[in-house]
């Protein structure tokens, strides 16, 4: 199936998706004060499950940056109602591949020879189809199995009209809406969209993160090939592990869960706070869990997909490291002072504000004591930061901060995926100060 190509082809579908769902919202809201409770709950189920496969359908004939939303969403599974994740989730399984006709002659135009050169075993149909390329399964020359990454032609463009669509949406939110403003985000989409479309860059990512991590026992990340790769195709060592979100199977395969999810807390605190580089688009195609053998019988996370791969000045992560200490010990100066420095600006500056940032950005999962915020908790943050920020709206958030707020949540979502048993608080102090553990008790 081939996307809609151009601007307009791309956004007035989407905004046609967008404003008749919003309609029907606003409806549903009117006819269920005549409803009687049960009757009220089950409308409102309904229209969740039918505005679910109306994005999903969507996603699936536009491709590109939707499908990545998408992917975002449905592994939200710590704030999203069931009828969404599990509707949006089928996005990872339902990209229609594109032809091999289509498909080859980028491959050989990149790698300038043909594929029965290049490789010993060629599989022709895909292992996956993704939003911006779509992977197949081969063996180089000398017998070494191999994933091979291709970019889909013209995707550049379509990236390029769907940020514009996307601008102009949040653009018309931000006349209507004070106390959320998506544009920054919307900034940083923007920023990274080239990278993500450079496989150099993301093999060169994969590289320099391999390289941090190679203290680690339990993280697997590809090889590139590059004597097989290029700006639009990228070989690597082919990963044969479970998607992360297929529990039963884990399950089947002796896994323990919560183990996994402890794993990829730690693994994400030492990136972060720690490496001061992290892979920043940790949803269930990206994540991979390869199961123990022999006598090491832990579970292995395995990465895939460095196209948005962040690296942290180290002044940042050093703020970053006294802001979280700072939220869990509680102290409003500090966070405060903090959080202007990394480049926080509310309309009026006022403690009671960055605190309650603070709080709804971690502190409140932290002393909850719960492994994830769930959807009870989200919906409690977002009533009180939303009556914080009518009062005193943010004008500025770092990019950098955005991103590991997405990276948070994705986390959080496979946190509940995956029965998480992980006592945050204590995953923290070992990568904070060295007072932080007195100051917190």
């Amino acid at each position: 199936m081939q996307p809609p190509v151009g601007r307009w082809r791309r956004a007035l579908p989407l905004f046609g998706t967008v404003i008749a769902l919003w309609l029907r919202w606003r409806w549903l809201r009117i006819k269920r004060r005549f409803l009687d409770t049960e009757r009220a709950t089950q409308a409102t189920h309904h229209f969740h499950r039918a505005a679910a496969l109306s994005v999903v359908r969507r996603a699936v004939k536009h491709q590109g940056l939707v499908v990545k939303t998408c992917q975002f969403l449905g592994s939200r599974a710590d704030i999203l109602m069931d009828e969404y994740v599990r509707t949006l989730s089928l996005v990872h399984d339902q990209v229609p591949p594109r032809p091999w006709s289509e498909m080859r002659p980028v491959i050989e135009s990149e790698l300038g020879k043909s594929i029965d050169e290049l490789y010993e075993e060629f599989e022709e149909e895909p292992v996956a189809a993704a939003s911006l390329a779509q992977v197949y399964r081969g063996r180089l020359n000398d017998g070494t199995p191999v994933a091979i990454k291709v970019q889909y032609p013209g995707v550049e463009k379509i990236v390029q009209h769907d940020l514009q669509a996307l601008r102009m949406l949040v653009n018309l939110w931000s006349r209507f809406e004070q106390v959320i403003d998506f544009r920054p985000i919307i900034d940083e989409m923007e920023r990274n969209a080239p990278e993500e479309v450079d496989f150099i860059h993301e093999g060169r990512a994969a590289e320099k993160l391999a390289t941090l991590l190679d203290d680690r026992n339990d993280v697997v990340i590809p090889k590139i090939y590059w004597k097989y790769s290029s700006q639009r195709v990228l070989t690597m060592d082919f990963i044969d592990g479970i998607k992360i979100s297929d529990v039963q199977r884990q399950r089947v395969e002796g896994v323990h869960t919560p183990q996994v999810a402890a794993t990829l807390v730690d693994l994400y605190n030492t990136m972060i706070l720690d490496r001061g580089m992290f892979h920043a688009d940790p949803h269930p195609g990206n994540l991979f869990v390869v199961p123990g053998k022999g006598a090491d019988t832990r579970a292995k996370i395995g990465l895939v997909d460095f196209g948005l791969t962040k690296t942290l000045p180290n002044e940042f992560r050093e703020q970053l490291i006294v802001l979280t200490s700072a939220i869990l010990s509680e102290q409003p100066d500090a966070i405060t002072g903090t959080m202007e420095g990394m480049g926080f600006r509310t309309r009026t500056r006022d403690s009671e504000t960055y605190t309650a940032l603070g709080d709804a950005f971690l502190g409140d999962v932290l002393r909850s004591g719960k492994p994830y915020a769930d959807q009870e908790m989200v919906a409690d943050i977002n009533a009180r930061i939303g009556s914080v920020l009518r009062a005193n709206p943010l004008i500025d958030v770092p990019g950098d901060v955005i991103l590991i707020a997405r990276v948070m949540g994705l986390l959080s979502g496979l946190g509940k995926m995956l029965e998480s048993e992980t006592d945050l608080w204590e995953s923290l102090l070992p990568y904070l100060d060295p007072d932080a553990e007195a100051v917190s008790t």
